[in-house]
């Protein structure tokens, strides 16, 4: 996996626009608290792979009602599933 870019500063201000705590929105999408603020704070810390960390986020952003295009600037060049999706 290429190196992942996304907007971790849009994630957090979303969620605190919204009053979800980390912890809340944590439980949710079962993850760790620990990990959706190493999720904001674009640290791989609290995962095993960049792999896991991504499944991760677009879990994440999925909760947040956000699109994975509008957060992950590299989507398209890092998730295969959208081009093996579109029709020619």
């Amino acid at each position: 996996m290429d190196k992942l870019e996304y907007n971790c500063e849009l994630l957090k201000a979303t969620r605190e626009s919204k009053k979800i705590t980390a912890h809340s929105i944590a439980v949710d999408i079962c993850l760790a608290e620990r990990q959706i603020k190493s999720i904001e704070e674009n640290s791989l810390q609290y995962f095993s792979s960049q792999s896991i960390k991504y499944i991760a986020l677009k879990k994440y952003i999925a909760a947040l009602g956000l699109k994975n295009e509008d957060v992950i600037s590299n989507f398209y060049e890092t998730d295969p599933i959208p081009i093996l999706l579109k029709k020619k």
